[in-house]
C-alpha cells in the first residue's frame, strides 16, 4: 500500500491479484446534450446524398458525414465537460479524434484512414469515386456508433467499485470520474484481516497541457474496468493493463 503514488502503481497491483471481485456500481453526472440535428441525423442526409449517385449528391454526402462526426465528437465531450478546453485551444478535428483513439475507443489506424479520405475529399476539388464514399460513409457510421456506446458505458458508470485479493491481502478498490473537474479519483483501501486500515487516494485532472497524459491514461484505464466490470474476463482486463503499460514505456 505504501508504494501506490502514482496512477502505474495501480496498475502493478492489477497485474499482481488473483482475483477481482465486481461490488456495485452506480451512475455519472453526465448530462447528455440534445442537438437540434443529431448526427444520426446527418448521417441520413448522407446516405440519402449518396443514394443520388449525382455530383452534386455526392458534394452534399460529404458536407454531410463531415458534419455528423464533428457533432458527434462535440457531443462526446460536451457530455464529459471537455469541450469548452477544446474550444478553448482551438483544437481541431486531428486532435478531437486522436484524443478519443488514445483512450482506446478505436485504433489509430481507423482515424489515418477517416483522415486520408477526408483530406482527399477536401482539398485536391474532385469527386471521389463512389466506393470511397461508401468507405467513408461507413467510417463515420462506425465511429458515430462506438461513441454512443461509451457514452451509455459512461453515462451508467460514473463509478465502480471492486474487491482485489492477492493470497491472503484483501484491498478495496475504487475508481470515479469526476465530471466537474475534468478528472478521475482512485481510492484503495486495505482490507486485509488484521492489518491497518490504510487508504490510498490518486486524484488525476485536467488542468493543463502537462496533466494530459497522466487523464489520458487514467481515462484508459477506466474504461478498461468499466468492461472489466460488466464482463468479468480477468485475463483479459490484465492484458490490456499490460498493454497500456508498455505503452508508456513502463514495462
Amino acid at each position: 500500500m505504501e508504494e501506490i503514488k502514482r496512477l502505474e502503481d495501480i496498475f502493478k497491483l492489477i497485474l499482481s491479484v488473483d482475483s477481482i471481485e465486481p461490488d456495485f456500481s452506480s451512475g455519472s453526472d453526465i448530462t447528455i446534450p440534445i442537438y437540434e440535428i443529431s448526427a444520426e441525423e446527418f448521417l441520413d442526409f448522407a446516405e440519402n446524398a449518396i443514394m443520388a449517385e449525382t455530383k452534386e449528391g455526392i458534394v452534399n454526402a460529404i458536407s454531410n458525414l463531415k458534419r455528423a462526426i464533428d457533432c458527434e465528437m462535440d457531443l462526446f465531450f460536451e457530455s464529459i465537460n471537455l469541450k469548452s478546453i477544446f474550444d478553448k485551444n482551438n483544437l481541431k478535428f486531428e486532435k478531437k479524434s486522436k484524443f478519443l483513439s488514445d483512450i482506446g475507443m478505436f485504433p489509430i489506424q481507423s482515424i489515418n484512414k477517416l483522415n486520408l479520405i477526408r483530406n482527399k475529399m477536401e482539398h485536391e476539388y474532385r469527386a471521389p469515386l463512389i466506393a470511397d464514399l461508401y468507405t467513408y460513409y461507413e467510417l463515420v457510421w462506425d465511429v458515430v456508433k462506438i461513441i454512443d456506446l461509451h457514452l451509455e458505458l459512461l453515462y451508467t458508470n460514473g463509478e465502480i467499485n471492486m474487491v482485489l485479493k492477492k493470497g491472503s491481502d484483501e484491498y478495496y478498490f475504487m475508481i470515479r470520474h469526476d465530471i466537474e473537474n475534468c478528472g478521475f479519483r482512485i481510492k484503495i483501501k486495505n482490507w486485509t484481516k488484521g492489518a491497518d486500515k490504510i487508504e490510498k487516494q490518486l486524484e488525476i485532472c485536467l488542468t493543463n497541457k502537462e496533466s494530459a497524459y497522466d487523464f489520458i491514461n487514467a481515462f484508459n484505464f477506466y474504461l478498461l474496468s468499466i468492461q472489466y466490470f460488466d464482463y468479468g474476463n480477468i485475463s483479459l482486463y490484465k492484458n490490456k493493463v499490460k498493454k497500456l503499460m508498455k505503452s508508456q514505456g513502463k514495462i
